[in-house]
């Protein structure tokens, strides 16, 4: 069950017992009054001491007399069981437990679980032409050149989409099966979305079937967080970044986390902490700045992330792409040919074929920046986050205004540039 939400300006509270600033003291507040999903009967509900979550949810309950209230899933980002999805009563409005909540001196916040979705990528389709005039966008942002250097080996790139076809020819032993928190089910792509970004970043190269990604060396870690309707919550995908964060910390590995979603929610507490939590496992974050013209949505707007728009066959800004202050790195978005899934999803009733297609929108720019930062990354496997990030900025192609500009942030990515 859904309902509509008119953005209000939230509280800005302290992050407390994390070791260092709060995540939260730096994000805008400002609303963008934009009209947003949620789902109705769920709030997100984060704790501030350790130890206390169950504690302090009891108390909740006795206090403000919740007595139906259901802990439904729970997450650890500054301690244990700090950070939970909460079913509010039956015949209570959330904003009135998230009131009730936000009183109680042990809860940090509590706030909607926003839907996010990747519907914005299909308004236009692309001509399915052959395979390798399609992919133009590879010699435009010199990938084969930067190939001589490297090929991405030996880093991961989460993709937190609708799931991904582990069985597609091009992507077959390239993908690491991860959770779904999506359906609890399996990470196997349910959508359509996913699989295309995954082969945008590590499509095998040179096996002589359908495309090449940009780093295909490097392995996909399939993260389910969206659904078969393309959309997903905001919860759901705080924990798919917690996941990939753990899991190239646990395997000592170098972890770029691919989110080609978004949605419009500009104060966005659940994934600033849990992009604070993933930035202090070492992992970088890469995120889609929308698909409709107007303000940097959400996760992409908040600082831990690299918000990338979308450009064009001349430099141009793709007429989608959304723009603004936070923009880090602009990547061509315009007819990106790649895989879709070999099975039926509900991408093909939009017209979109099995196996491969063009897709647009920031969807398919920020896979393209993610594979360029798998490069980087392989390059130079003694470079933190951060290095990689400057990297890909400060050797992007300047395409707009002088210095950083509100449509393509520091320019447009250039891979032979970056791994030089």
């Amino acid at each position: 069950m859904e309902k509509k939400l008119s953005t209000l300006a939230l509280l800005a509270i302290l992050l407390s017992g994390c070791g260092g600033p709060s995540p939260l003291n730096s994000l805008p507040v400002a609303g963008d009054k934009k009209t947003l999903e949620y789902v109705a009967d769920e709030i997100i509900v984060k704790y501030k001491n350790e130890g206390f979550g169950l504690q302090a949810e009891k108390g909740a309950i006795q206090r403000f007399s919740l007595p139906n209230s259901t802990r439904i899933d729970t997450m650890s980002l500054d301690s244990q069981d700090d950070t939970n999805l909460i079913r509010v009563p039956q015949g209570m409005k959330s904003e009135q437990a998230i009131a009730l909540y936000s009183q109680n001196k042990e809860v940090e916040f509590a706030q909607q679980n926003y839907r996010i979705n990747v519907r914005g990528d299909f308004g236009v389709k692309s001509a399915n032409d052959p395979l390798s005039a399609k992919q133009w966008y590879l010699p435009y942002i010199h990938v084969n050149e930067a190939w001589r250097s490297s090929t991405g080996s030996k880093v991961v790139v989460a993709v937190l989409d609708t799931g991904v076809d582990f069985a597609h020819p091009d992507l077959a032993g390239q993908v690491i099966q991860g959770p779904d928190y999506a359906e609890n089910k399996d990470a196997r792509d349910v959508f359509g979305h996913g699989t295309h970004v995954a082969g945008i970043i590590a499509a095998k190269s040179n096996n002589g079937v359908g495309v090449s990604g940009v780093a295909p060396d490097a392995r996909i870690l399939a993260i389910k967080v969206l659904g078969k309707d393309g959309g997903g919550s905001i919860f759901s995908i705080a924990k798919g970044i917690k996941y990939a964060a753990d899991y190239g910390a646990k395997n000592n590995c170098h972890v770029v986390i691919n989110l080609s979603l978004g949605g419009g929610a500009s104060f966005d507490p659940i994934n600033t902490v849990a992009g604070w939590y993933a930035a202090r496992r070492g992992a970088l974050l890469v995120a889609a700045a929308g698909n409709s013209n107007n303000a940097v949505g959400t996760p992409a707007r908040i600082k831990y992330f690299m918000a990338v728009s979308a450009t064009d066959h001349r430099d141009q800004k793709a007429g989608f792409s959304c723009y603004g202050s936070e923009l880090s790195v602009a990547a061509p978005g315009v007819d990106i040919m790649s895989t879709t899934p070999t099975y039926k999803v509900p991408l093909n009733d939009y017209g979109y074929a099995q196996n491969y297609a063009s897709l647009q929108g920031t969807s398919m720019a920020t896979p393209m920046v993610s594979g360029i930062a798998a490069l980087v990354w392989a390059r130079h496997p003694d470079w933190k986050a951060e290095q990689v990030r400057s990297q890909l900025e400060k050797s992007s192609r300047d395409i707009g205004n002088s210095g950083r500009d509100q449509y393509f942030g520091f320019g447009r990515v250039d891979a032979l540039s970056a791994v030089q």
